[in-house]
């Protein structure tokens, strides 16, 4: 078929419909054989095909051009960049650009540049616009594949900025206390903090994310194109600028919606929106999939709108970095971090620390290790072992614990199976469950329980103290040892069950 479609191209027979047809003849695993018929065909003479280039049927032209995409022989390269610069029909240029992904156009690289720093300084009009943001689009990936991604560092150092940090709603407490002497205060969901050195909050182990917040942007409007133009004039672009070292690149960004708009329309919404922030900026910003280097995060705001907050990649967290591994029931680094923080805040006794000097630690269902790596972030420890039945978690736990430049011991083994000489001072750990509702798995975690409180007082010292994370609070007061004490219970989270318990050996505390 695709044979017979270029000798009637040859042949000057409806070249616009028969470009069309080449074009889709081309295309996926089938077009393979096509297009070696056609290449042998032409012997290296693809005149009929690049005459095409100059149609006064823009149709033509651009079906021409996907049309050399697909065949993708390096003759054809110069004629596409060439055709594409007399150009002068926008959703044509761009079936160029599409058509040149497919070659070797490194030496076009220059050209490439010159041409997305025209684009970006093109005047926008209503009619104009969606071709030439498709057209920038198209620039933007021809270059950045062929260059090395440059970060922008981050220089903000000394610049005051109102922050944001999400931590647990229900110790916010923590966090709050954690912060010192700053201008700061509560709300839902963490702590506004005012600080000129915001890279020193990254020791602080208790928050989830960090965001910076834009003097006079708090609340944007429910259409993208106004949530755009309010960012703009709020000084987003300079806002950014002077918070880093600039490197004759854009400033690379997505934008991720949170609310109950429906997925489709959330897409169309982020791709308006990131279209005006990139012709609003002259290029100073660039909406990418990858390699961004900050995030708007959008969420809807109850008196209608988007609450925005600005999260920098370019101040790099590596608080949590070595969690590389994970397992499906793996818990957050910060949510472990935060329960090692309750215990040492409020879990001792006559002014102690729940935890003790020099603990020897035993977690008897490790997972990837995030409980173990975050009980020796909080406070020293001689020795810990973690055990899982899982064989999957234990590599993850293994992998995890060297990144974080942790020492922990790991065992394959059920922890029913498991001994150990020597006494531990601590157990920590966060529990099994099931979220499937299913009676016989809810049955087996039952067990579970029954089980491990009836051998976890084998395992501790005279005073040892166990911290359990739990999804199942009325299985921990059930079966919880009559000689141990429980110091402190907090709930974590009523929307997910999950609590944490706080218990010493012996009854007299």
């Amino acid at each position: 078929m695709g044979i017979e479609l270029y000798q009637k191209l040859e042949r000057g027979e409806e070249p616009r419909r028969t470009l069309a047809a080449l074009k889709e003849a081309l295309r996926g695993e089938s077009g393979k054989k096509e297009r070696e018929e056609i290449l042998a065909h032409c012997c290296g003479d693809f005149s009929a095909l690049a005459v095409c280039f100059s149609s006064e049927d823009a149709k033509a032209r651009k079906n021409a051009a996907l049309v050399a995409g697909e065949l993708a022989v390096g003759e054809l390269l110069p004629l596409l960049w060439e055709a594409y610069n007399a150009e002068e029909t926008r959703f044509v240029k761009s079936a160029y650009l599409e058509a040149i992904k497919h070659y070797d156009y490194t030496g076009l690289l220059p050209g490439l540049k010159q041409a997305l720093a025209r684009v970006n300084a093109q005047e926008v009009t209503k009619e104009s616009r969606k071709h030439l943001q498709e057209e920038r689009m198209l620039l933007r990936e021809l270059v950045a594949a062929k260059e090395s991604v440059k970060w922008h560092r981050y220089k903000g150092e000394g610049i005051v900025s109102d922050l944001v940090l999400t931590t647990n709603r229900n110790h916010r407490h923590v966090l709050f206390g954690e912060l010192g002497a700053v201008r700061k205060k509560e709300f839902g969901a963490g702590v506004i903090v005012q600080v000129k050195e915001p890279e020193k909050l990254l020791a602080l182990r208790t928050f989830e994310e960090m965001f910076f917040v834009l003097p006079g942007a708090k609340v944007l409007p429910p259409k993208p194109e106004e949530a755009a133009e309010m960012l703009l004039q709020a000084g987003i672009v300079k806002y950014l600028q002077i918070r880093h070292e600039q490197n004759g690149t854009p400033l690379r960004f997505r934008i991720e919606m949170r609310g109950k708009l429906p997925l489709e329309k959330r897409g169309l919404f982020v791709r308006r929106m990131a279209a005006v922030l990139e012709e609003g900026s002259s290029g100073m910003l660039a909406n990418v999939t990858e390699g961004y280097e900050f995030e708007l995060r959008l969420i809807e705001a109850k008196e209608g709108g988007y609450r925005v907050l600005i999260k920098l990649f370019t101040l790099y967290d590596r608080r949590f970095s070595y969690r590389q591994k994970t397992i499906s029931t793996g818990m957050r680094p910060a949510n472990a971090a935060l329960c090692m923080a309750l215990a040492d805040l409020f879990g001792g006794t006559d002014g102690t620390s729940f935890f003790n000097r020099n603990a020897r630690v035993l977690d008897p269902f490790c997972g990837a290790g995030t409980m173990l790596i975050e009980r020796a972030k909080r406070a020293p420890v001689k020795e810990m072992f973690g055990v899982d039945i899982l064989s999957e978690a234990v590599d993850c736990a293994r992998i995890n614990t060297q990144l974080a430049d942790v020492k922990a011991n790991y065992i394959h083994r059920d922890f029913f199976t498991f001994t150990k000489e020597e006494p531990f001072t601590e157990i920590v750990t966060d529990m099994p469950f099931t979220v499937t509702g299913e009676e016989e798995k809810e049955r087996g975690i039952e067990e579970l329980y029954r089980r491990f409180f009836l051998c976890a007082p084998k395992f501790l010292c005279e005073d040892g103290r166990m911290l359990i994370l739990t999804h199942d609070r009325a299985l921990v007061r059930r079966y919880a040892p009559r000689n141990f004490t429980c110091i402190k219970e907090f709930e974590l989270s009523m929307k997910e069950g999950s609590y944490l318990f706080l218990f010493r050996k012996g009854t007299g505390y």
